[in-house]
């Protein structure tokens, strides 16, 4: 009777558990951190999605764009965003099917994290095309 116990309480944690998995992963560490500015260069990973944490010290505005760089089309790149908070619940979102989001959201003090998605139409890694950078301001 006590195995029973043990095993239906084990069931009930993992069930309870699973969506906060799902949202922030299991080690939110490795992520990196995004900041005021402009960020490294990114690579649309074709659909695969890019997360990062962002720290928020004081209520503010937070603002985000992403960006291509000059000269490279993004005519046909499908970009999204999506921005967490510290439970896993869903804050924010923007997308574009134009390859630039722009995301403003008023947020309390608290760890948060964007995550990005997107394709290039015939983009590959070499490409800049398949490249964005994000601007961010709080």
């Amino acid at each position: 009777m006590k195995v029973k116990s043990i095993l239906f309480g084990a069931l009930v944690a993992s069930i309870f558990s699973t969506p906060a998995l799902a949202n922030f992963g299991t080690n939110t560490q490795d992520l990196p951190l995004l900041e005021r500015g402009v960020s490294s260069t990114q690579l649309l990973a074709q659909g695969q999605s890019k997360r990062f944490n962002i720290n928020i010290q004081q209520a503010t505005t937070l603002k985000i764009a992403s960006e291509h760089f000059p000269g490279a089309t993004s005519t046909g790149n499908r970009i999204s965003a999506v921005l967490y908070n510290a439970a896993g619940q869903q804050v924010a979102e923007a997308s574009s099917p134009r390859g630039h989001f722009e995301m403003v959201r008023q947020l309390q003090p608290g760890n948060y994290q964007l995550e990005v998605t997107g394709n290039a139409l015939g983009g590959t890694k070499e490409k800049d095309n398949n490249r964005y950078e994000l601007h961010v301001d709080y």
